[in-house]
């Protein structure tokens, strides 16, 4: 009894009242809350806390199960565990709880451990290693932990944590099999493997897995309509965003805020200015991400003075732009020549916001200044980089270069350019451009020759269509399209009426 009267008398010369704790467990485990809550639990040592439950008669499994629950949850994970060994007897749902305080504090390895000393498990005990391992990237570790997981004791969160793990490690094949073998996918397992298709690039596939999950029956997610939204905007389809839209708001989620700032984005990137302007209009608060979207659209579309505007609107709100906020403004300079005004954000960055300058902004500086034949100070830039500079540095001086016709410092660019990519043919047709602008002939058939002795082949660029809620992508003298000889017939007829009304 002299643990428990030590306490009274704490209780009495710290806190001014007396707590009877007799051999009710309940209130002694609320009693260790509280003083955990309030951070005393440094001035009594573990014997004296420990005290209430060794001299209480109805000492049990649930009062100790609580007290290492609470030792946990005030950082005393050493005190937890050695509680936990002294029980008498212990039960999964202990061993539950040491193995997630485990995870929780980054102790994985001593989790694992103790998962493998347990005679019983059950799938708390195996879902949370599988995600832990899964959450620190390595999933081999996982899923050999997944294989040998028994059937019975496998849920919607055992699939759910491999598939998208699988998909984040770019094994979008395994994962897309394993979703395959699912009995009944939920909405959480159709959301992972439709992210995953994103993620992975399979923009279009995404789209259609949307799709049939609603012809199925289940309910979209938050995440599954986003990941879809930004499908949407990166292929452009603005039909299949439309239709996206109308769902979320037939579905009650048009007051979110994460699906709105999908919607704004994917309205931008598809070029439909005014739905993303109305349902920013809409939004009561937007967030960080919601004034970002606005302006990164504006940026990249071209619309400098509406990116400047929307930049200042934001900070009147309260928000600190960041490096997105910046880059989109810069991006907005860049497209409609505003030299000064990018130059002067750019400066703002680190002088009155403390944003560190990345070299996505150091590219839109050089773009700023080359495009208006500011060549020297675009050179100046790329020498002064705090960083060694890239291929795209190199290439994007080239490129101003090549419109304003400075031939010498073009030609040292190229050379920049090739060091790092030796068959970068872009920068080699520009330089072949150049050459054949003065009229330099015989250089632009040397730079042909050696370009095809080097093997430097143009990336294809792809164009893309929607028609019927359907995206056709084609690249150049592309034949794998099914419709490809008609298409072909069509242009042929065109060329014709265009040669004759030439004539």
């Amino acid at each position: 009894m002299w643990s428990i009267l030590f306490l009274q008398m704490y209780l009495i010369k710290k806190m001014g009242f007396l707590v009877h704790l007799g051999c009710n467990s309940t209130r002694n485990v609320h009693l260790t809350h509280y003083l955990l809550h309030k951070r005393n639990v440094e001035y009594i040592n573990h014997k004296q806390m420990r005290g209430m439950y060794i001299y209480s008669r109805n000492e049990d499994l649930i009062s100790w199960t609580k007290q290492i629950s609470a030792y946990s949850k005030g950082g005393k994970l050493d005190l937890a565990r050695k509680l936990f060994d002294e029980m008498a007897f212990r039960d999964r749902v202990a061993c539950n709880i040491m193995i997630r305080e485990y995870i929780r504090h980054g102790k994985t390895q001593d989790a694992r451990e103790l998962f493998d000393e347990m005679s019983e498990r059950n799938t708390i005990s195996w879902n949370s290693l599988i995600m832990a391992y899964t959450s620190e990237s390595r999933l081999h570790i996982a899923l050999k932990l997944f294989l040998v997981m028994p059937d019975e004791e496998k849920d919607t969160i055992s699939w759910t944590t491999i598939i998208s793990g699988l998909a984040r490690d770019f094994r979008i094949t395994d994962s897309w099999q394993l979703f395959k073998q699912l009995p009944e996918p939920d909405s959480a397992s159709w959301s992972s493997i439709i992210s995953g298709f994103q993620q992975n690039g399979l923009l279009s596939e995404s789209l259609m897995l949307f799709k049939e999950m609603l012809s199925v029956g289940r309910r979209p997610t938050v995440h599954s309509l986003t990941s879809t939204l930004a499908a949407a905007a990166d292929l452009a389809a603005l039909s299949d965003g439309q239709q996206l839209y109308c769902q979320l708001l037939k579905r009650g989620f048009d007051n979110n805020i994460l699906v709105r700032n999908s919607a704004i984005s994917m309205f931008m990137k598809s070029g439909c200015l005014d739905s993303a302007v109305n349902i920013f209009n809409s939004i009561h608060q937007p967030d960080m991400f919601t004034w970002n979207a606005m302006i990164s659209g504006y940026g990249q579309h071209g619309y400098a003075i509406e990116a400047i505007l929307v930049f200042h609107q934001m900070q009147k709100a309260g928000f600190h732009p960041d490096r997105i906020s910046f880059l989109g403004v810069l991006q907005g300079c860049s497209h409609c020549g505003f030299v000064k005004e990018g130059i002067l954000y750019f400066d703002r960055m680190q002088k009155d916001f403390g944003v560190h300058r990345g070299p996505e902004h150091y590219v839109c500086m050089v773009d700023i200044v080359a495009r208006a034949g500011l060549l020297k100070e675009a050179a100046m830039i790329i020498f002064k980089l705090p960083f060694e500079p890239t291929s795209i540095f190199w290439r994007t001086l080239l490129n101003g270069c090549r419109i304003s016709g400075a031939l010498k410092l073009g030609l040292y660019a190229a050379d920049r350019v090739l060091e790092l990519e030796s068959n970068n043919a872009a920068s080699c047709l520009m330089v072949m451009q150049m050459y054949a602008a003065v009229g330099r002939q015989r250089e632009v058939a040397l730079m042909r020759r050696w370009m095809t002795e080097m093997d430097a082949r143009k990336e294809l660029s792809n164009s893309w269509i929607e028609i019927k809620g359907k995206v056709h992508i084609f690249t150049t003298r592309d034949e794998t399209h099914c419709d490809s000889e008609s298409i072909y017939m069509i242009l042929e007829l065109l060329a014709d009426v265009a040669s004759e009304y030439a004539s």
